[in-house]
């Protein structure tokens, strides 16, 4: 006799599960009891004869059989999802959306202006996640990621954001200190808070000038927030996108040396998502938005 599909609402137990860690958690999210999901995810495992999940007192862990089931079930669930939307008509955007972004955007770019988008979208939970480096979108259980610069290839839809400019600033106090420089060679004069990661924006290129010129370190940190604190309390000169740096220039807290003089092309910012994401309308709305902060 064949076995009865699983039922999409069982798949979105089982994504829920694994994308917070436990059943208990993902009671919280949902508000069911963690005994009400440990039974729904026991019931696909026999509709479909596997063993999803290996249990134990640390935790649960997919088994392969489950990390292809979990593929299979995001993939459904959001086409589900889009078609639920087009149903829907004119009704607001509603539902989860995972979104995995570089620390400096977080706070700079979406942190600053999300309290109106969740006034116009209510109905769209949002769960954000910062890091700096690539990651998977599947294993991260994002729906979409926002990345700087040249892309590798990949399977994943692209959608164009806009571009940042760069700025090399430095503090009030710290010109006090070492002097203005008057042209770029004056800056191998200077300290330079650098990058860890990547190193090359730590050389600076300028229009008319043949080589980069990359000042001594007066300290060196691996995150771009930690560098621009840094650049604030006067320990050197080190250059930005625009977006995590603007507002401080607006506000005297840095000076830009040589505006309009880096020889530098401009940060690309791209939205990375799913295919199983590109119908889903709280996406489209969450991206229209993004987009607007660019301009």
């Amino acid at each position: 006799m064949a076995h009865d599909l699983p039922q999409a609402a069982d798949l979105a137990v089982f994504i829920a599960v694994i994308e917070d860690g436990g059943f208990a958690e993902a009671g919280r999210r949902l508000g069911a009891a963690p005994s009400t999901l440990s039974r729904t995810v026991t019931r696909l495992e026999r509709q479909l004869n596997v063993t999803l999940l290996r249990r134990s007192t640390r935790g649960i862990e997919l088994t392969p059989e489950g990390r292809d089931l979990l593929m299979a079930a995001q993939e459904i669930v959001a086409r589900t999802e889009a078609l639920a939307d087009l149903a829907a008509g004119s009704r607001a955007p509603r539902g989860p959306l995972r979104i995995n972004a570089p620390v400096p955007y977080v706070l700079h770019v979406i942190a600053p202006h999300l309290a109106a988008f969740h006034a116009q979208y209510p109905d769209i939970q949002l769960t954000i996640d910062m890091t700096d480096r690539i990651v998977d979108l599947i294993d991260a259980h994002a729906d979409v990621a926002i990345r700087f610069g040249p892309l590798p290839d990949s399977d994943l839809l692209q959608r164009r954001l806009g571009q940042a400019q760069w700025r090399l600033v430095a503090a009030p106090n710290y010109l006090e200190r070492t002097g203005r420089p008057k042209e770029p060679a004056d800056l191998a004069d200077l300290e330079q808070v650098q990058f860890a990661s990547p190193v090359h924006i730590n050389h600076l290129q300028f229009k008319n000038v043949r080589a980069a010129i990359t000042p001594p370190a007066s300290v060196t940190a691996a995150n771009g927030e930690a560098v621009r604190q840094l650049v604030l309390n006067g320990m050197g000169i080190a250059r930005f996108s625009d977006f995590m740096i603007d507002a401080d220039i607006a506000h005297g807290r840095v000076v830009e040396l040589f505006p309009g003089q880096l020889d530098i092309p401009p940060l690309n910012i791209t939205a990375l998502y799913l295919t199983r994401a590109s119908g889903l309308r709280r996406l489209a709305v969450f991206l229209d938005w993004l987009e607007t902060l660019q301009h």
